[in-house]
């Protein structure tokens, strides 16, 4: 009769702690991109498909979110994809941004609508999250955590 002299490998409350943050920070980054994208397609089609150059940028937007998001569901290509997501944000709040003082590409923006501000939470979150992802991955591949096994 043979006996055990070993435990399992077990998993920590730190390991899957870290792992959940992480994991959560790339869903929720690519539900924020989705939601912009969602945004800029639906301003596509109400209003900006007869505008010279704004409306092909926000159908673009929402092709390349589609594929980043697409990214961030395959593990392998996860800090690629945030890093690909986050610049989708952060430009097109540098667009909207330019868009209300000198003007963008000839199209200058005026007032706040909604759908102006669901895209600017969604981007600003956005960014956060597919920011944090990486981020999250490096600090925990370099650091050593204290691992703590269950009693």
């Amino acid at each position: 009769m043979a006996v055990a002299t070993s435990s399992p490998a077990r998993l920590t409350w730190g390991t899957t702690g870290r792992e959940a943050a992480t994991v959560s920070a790339y869903a929720l980054g690519a539900i924020l991109l989705a939601g912009q994208a969602a945004v800029h397609v639906q301003q596509y089609f109400a209003l900006y498909h007869e505008v010279r150059w704004i409306g092909p940028l926000f159908v673009a937007d929402g092709i390349v979110s589609a594929v980043v998001i697409a990214g961030l569901a395959v593990r392998r290509w996860q800090p690629v994809a945030a890093l690909a997501g986050l610049a989708i944000a952060v430009g097109a709040l540098g667009g909207l941004a330019v868009s209300y003082g000198r003007g963008l590409f000839g199209w200058q923006e005026a007032g706040f609508a909604t759908p102006i501000k669901l895209a600017v939470i969604c981007e600003v979150g956005a960014a956060l999250f597919l920011a944090a992802g990486p981020a999250l991955e490096l600090a925990f591949a370099t650091r050593r955590w204290p691992r703590r096994h269950p009693s």
